[in-house]
């Protein structure tokens, strides 16, 4: 008791003055609209830096998962993204090739594929496409993309096919060169995948660095005048019955994704044709 009276002889002024003050600052503020605007407003800034740094702690407590979340959600945006260029891809001609849109209507018709496996490294290389028998693909019909000519499907099951491209000698595609006609046989020689050959082209033909190799249309693969190469180097063959050129193609092979299947409806009719006249 003595202590507690010794506490308040020492302290009792003080004591006495601060509650006297904080009730004076009670009427003060609560008597007055200007100062109750103040108090709130200084009350408001405290709060919100409060707010602040509570808020930063605990960002930074929990960036690892905030990452992780935000990382799920692009993957899964980038899947969907995905998602939908497969599907466009089903629905647009990707590929270019305008001259299908010229031909007479119903004399050839555009099977979107996607290549599903393709070799270049090898002598004799071939493609899976995710189109089959199902989707109107039949053996001996032509595949090309924008750039120009691919192969031939070889194999169909229901739902796939094989196709041997030109990366695979001794197959022979029928060319000519866009400016003077002039038909030859383009082959691979099995050197390198961005060159071929092409070959009988007489020796008195005029030839040009440049000059551009398109599909002849002699065959009921291909159409005439798509895309197939340009000269890069020519010279006389060693019978100097024929020059030699090589032809650098078009296509870019290492870099195969979505292709057309050329479907050819009078096929048929010209391949029986032929038959009668071999007779």
């Amino acid at each position: 008791m003595q202590n507690f009276i010794r506490f308040f002889q020492k302290f009792g002024s003080f004591l006495l003055f601060s509650l006297l003050e904080g009730f004076a600052l009670f009427l003060l503020f609560t008597s007055n609209n200007y100062q109750q605007s103040v108090l709130f407003s200084s009350a408001n800034q405290l709060s919100g830096k409060l707010y602040t740094v509570q808020e930063s702690l605990t960002g930074f407590f929990h960036l690892k998962s905030n990452n992780e979340a935000l990382l799920k959600e692009n993957n899964e945006l980038y899947r969907q993204v995905l998602m939908l260029k497969t599907k466009l891809s089903g629905y647009t001609d990707t590929t270019g090739i305008a001259l299908m849109r010229k031909r007479e209507a119903g004399e050839f018709e555009l099977i979107p594929a996607r290549v599903l496996h393709n070799s270049v490294t090898h002598l004799h290389n071939y493609i899976t496409l995710n189109v089959g028998r199902a989707d109107g693909v039949e053996p001996e019909m032509g595949v090309a993309n924008a750039d120009g000519i691919i192969g031939v499907v070889s194999v169909v099951s229901d739902h796939f096919s094989v196709v041997i491209p030109v990366l695979n000698p001794p197959n022979r595609f029928s060319c000519k060169l866009k400016r003077n006609n002039t038909v030859g046989s383009l082959i691979w020689d099995g050197e390198d995948r961005r060159f071929a050959m092409l070959e009988e082209i007489p020796p008195y033909v005029s030839i040009s660095r440049g000059d551009t190799v398109v599909t002849s249309g002699f065959s009921a693969i291909f159409p005439e005048g798509i895309m197939v190469g340009t000269v890069d180097q020519y010279d006389v063959a060693p019978d100097a019955n024929f020059l030699q050129l090589k032809i650098r193609l078009a296509v870019h092979f290492d870099a195969l994704s979505n292709v057309r299947v050329i479907k050819y409806n009078r096929r048929k009719e010209l391949v029986q044709l032929k038959k009668e006249a071999d007779l």
